[in-house]
């Protein structure tokens, strides 16, 4: 509750909170359109390979134009504007700025964290590739450093995260937390040359809403809630299903009904889970009450005096009142990552962060896959992710659809058979992410 008075107080300070971010995307061009009205947030610079678009985002932002003349981060410190770099690391390596948000929306946002951590920059990590694959190993760093690692709030897994810890903070015991999804059977195949057609818009369209089709097709694929889902496991100790996430059609008015144990009548293998809610139904229609852009939690109590309070208090619960639900049915994922600014360095705390490697996103084949392919990574037309728990990806030897792309495999795959990493030839640049993921592994 104390955000805004301690922004107030740090502008009153004449120290504005020096931000950097890096990526360009449609991330960095929301956070820059809210940016800019918060004169307590300095946004020193902005890096990316393309600095052309850069400067697009900045236009969408309605960015000033002669604030974004800076030609080194010092001078943009001194002048009060903003540094546009294509090289990340130039930014990274030079001392003064507070926080990092890193919006590559790659796995090699893992590397842009560490350089950041090692010149004593919090990270505001909204890259769920990077994070779903070694995030616990980033957030061990970070500690180490004594700077956070944090997700960004705004984005999925840190809504739910803090649903969790909501609950939690209240004495409830999870049954399940996830995320809304349009799932329906067939759209494990999906790919981005289909994708708008399966949107029910134009390419034109898609064009004008500055919309990705890659993007687009891990959406409905189910490799976007298997990946942040993996992050939120890692963050909060939920578990994911052992038969992986089954995405049941299922409205806001039903949750409590849906996400309870099996015992119970509902569709869970134990409490204690994630899983993703589909806003259609497996025939197309449309759910009614779908929480397709929001978040879910559903908890329970061993206090029958706490729960026979629940309808009592205006909580939606199943039939029994044992178990209760709360979500939020939007997410505004780059407008609210102030708040993880504003968290990470005025209050010391993160906005959702990865304690332990619980999940793993394991890779899929879509189709048959010759030998000597060349996979084409998350929202490709060649594999998918899915959400695994890691004990089983290690066992398996599973290759993370986070590294997928580039990857070439060694000999054929059938359509739905796992991809392992003795499967592929990865690319070099693969081996420090390696390295890390190893270091993750629980000693024997």
């Amino acid at each position: 509750m104390s955000l805004m008075s301690l922004m107030s107080e740090r502008l009153a300070d004449g120290r504005p909170l020096r931000v950097g971010l890096i990526g360009a995307g449609k991330f960095a061009s929301l956070f820059l359109a809210q940016a800019r009205h918060l004169p307590t947030l300095h946004v020193a610079a902005i890096a990316s390979e393309d600095v052309e678009r850069a400067h697009t985002i900045l236009a969408l932002a309605m960015w000033p134009p002669a604030k974004a003349v800076a030609r080194s981060l010092a001078e943009a410190f001194d002048s009060g504007g903003t540094w546009i770099s294509d090289d990340h690391m130039a930014m990274l390596e030079q001392p003064g700025l507070d926080v990092v948000i890193e919006a590559t929306n790659t796995p090699q946002a893992a590397s842009n964290a560490l350089a950041a951590m090692a010149n004593d920059i919090h990270v505001v990590m909204a890259s769920v590739e990077a994070d779903s694959l070694v995030g616990p190993y980033l957030a061990q760093q970070a500690r180490r450093r004594g700077v956070i690692y944090s997700l960004a709030y705004g984005d999925q897994p840190s809504l739910i995260c803090e649903m969790v810890d909501w609950a939690r903070a209240c004495g409830f015991e999870i049954a399940a937390a996830g995320r809304g999804i349009a799932w329906k059977p067939g759209h494990e195949t999906i790919t981005p040359d289909q994708v708008w057609t399966h949107l029910g818009i134009t390419p034109e369209q898609a064009r004008a809403k500055d919309l990705d089709p890659r993007t687009a097709t891990a959406s409905l694929d189910g490799t976007r809630a298997a990946l942040e889902l993996a992050s939120v496991c890692n963050a909060t100790g939920l578990l994911p299903p052992e038969q992986g996430l089954g995405f049941p059609p299922c409205g806001t008015h039903d949750l409590p009904h849906v996400f309870r144990p099996t015992w119970e009548g509902g569709r869970l293998e134990g409490l204690g889970v994630v899983e993703a809610a589909s806003c259609l139904e497996p025939d197309g229609r449309s759910v009614s009450g779908g929480l397709r852009w929001g978040v879910f939690a559903t908890f329970t109590s061993p206090s029958p005096h706490t729960t026979m309070s629940f309808s009592e208090y205006g909580l939606l619960t199943d039939a029994s009142g044992c178990y209760a639900a709360r979500w939020r049915p939007h997410r505004l994922a780059g407008l609210e990552a102030s708040l993880s600014v504003a968290s990470v360095c005025l209050r010391g705390e993160h906005t959702g962060c990865p304690k332990e490697w619980i999940a793993d996103v394991a890779t899929i084949a879509k189709t048959n896959l010759a030998a000597g392919a060349v996979l084409d990574g998350i929202g490709g037309s060649a594999v998918r992710g899915v959400l695994v728990r890691a004990g089983q990806a290690l066992a398996a030897n599973c290759l993370p659809v986070s590294l997928a792309q580039g990857a070439v495999l060694r000999h054929p795959i059938a359509a739905g058979q796992t991809v392992t990493l003795a499967d592929v030839e990865l690319p070099p640049e693969t081996s420090h992410l390696l390295e890390m993921r190893a270091a993750m592994v629980p000693a024997a």
